[in-house]
């Protein structure tokens, strides 16, 4: 927060994402201009460069594992590496209690959702209409965890991988195992990691919480 404010940055804290994408309504209102996390075409556009990675650099891929918040990150992958890649299944991965995708594929088009997951970073309050029909159309199908194996997917990244991820990111990999059991273990998975905004001591707090100590 203190390096935000010393770059020159206004901060406006709020209690949960819920009432931080209404407190982004009241400023849009007031004329300050919006830079939407995923309902933008130019933004989904930037994240699909993770995926023309992938259709660069991965041999054989045959499935890639992507985590859906608000969908803007799947709909740029998705988009990009079924251009490059038409035989590539792209499948998405949420929590328990952030499930706006998976509820909006059910329901043929976004709805609000009830938010109760710890992993924030993936509990937007509902899916945009851009960021579903991009799902629709190209996903594979949007899978949920339950909190607790994303967090086990923390530190089997720690542990296995020697990577820090938060959350959002941990979720992958019960999610790719539930994609091996359905397509078969000659798959080769990609998974976009995709973030590590977890301090040490969440970590260990999601832990204890979970009996995963």
């Amino acid at each position: 927060i203190g390096i935000a404010r010393e770059a020159g940055a206004t901060l406006r804290l709020t209690d949960g994402m819920d009432s931080a994408f209404a407190l982004v309504k009241e400023l849009r209102d007031e004329g300050l201009t919006l830079v939407h996390p995923f309902d933008d075409p130019v933004v989904i556009a930037a994240q699909g460069t993770v995926g023309l990675e992938f259709a660069d650099d991965a041999d054989e891929l045959t499935d890639v594992i992507v985590s859906v918040g608000g969908g803007g990150l799947i709909a740029g992958v998705a988009a990009a590496l079924r251009a490059r890649r038409p035989g590539v299944r792209v499948w998405g991965v949420e929590t328990e209690g952030a499930q706006a995708m998976s509820e909006a594929l059910a329901a043929g088009g976004p709805v609000p959702v009830a938010l109760s997951s710890v992993v924030t970073t993936l509990s937007a309050p509902s899916v945009s209409q851009l960021t579903y029909d991009h799902v629709a159309a190209l996903v594979e199908d949007v899978l949920v965890v339950p909190d607790r194996e994303a967090v086990r997917g923390c530190l089997d990244l720690a542990e296995h991988a020697k990577v820090w991820a938060e959350p959002a990111a941990g979720c992958l990999l019960p999610a790719a195992r539930q994609v091996l059991a359905r397509v078969g273990g000659g798959a080769r998975l990609g998974l976009v990691v995709c973030g590590g905004n977890a301090t040490p001591g969440e970590v260990m707090a999601w832990t204890e919480r979970f009996g995963l100590g």
